[in-house]
């Protein structure tokens, strides 16, 4: 089982591997969330524990399932 520090350095990268695919910038990524940039940079870089309701966001603007992005292994 990961620690919880390497679940949100995992989660970031999968994050930020599916925006960069998707979108042109971490700004429009950002606004497709309806979050700040801050908040998207701090959730990659795993400064940042996101909130379930974040991560529902996240994932409705990668047309991606919630459960399977936070599917970690």
């Amino acid at each position: 089982m990961l620690s919880n520090e390497k679940f949100l350095q995992s989660l970031g990268r999968k994050i930020e591997k599916l925006y960069i695919e998707k979108y042109k910038n971490q700004s429009d990524f950002a606004a497709a969330c309806e979050v700040d940039t801050r908040t998207i940079r701090r959730i990659i870089k795993a400064e940042q524990n996101p909130t379930i309701l974040i991560l529902r966001k996240i994932a409705l603007a990668l047309d991606f399932n919630l459960k399977d992005l936070i599917d970690i292994e």
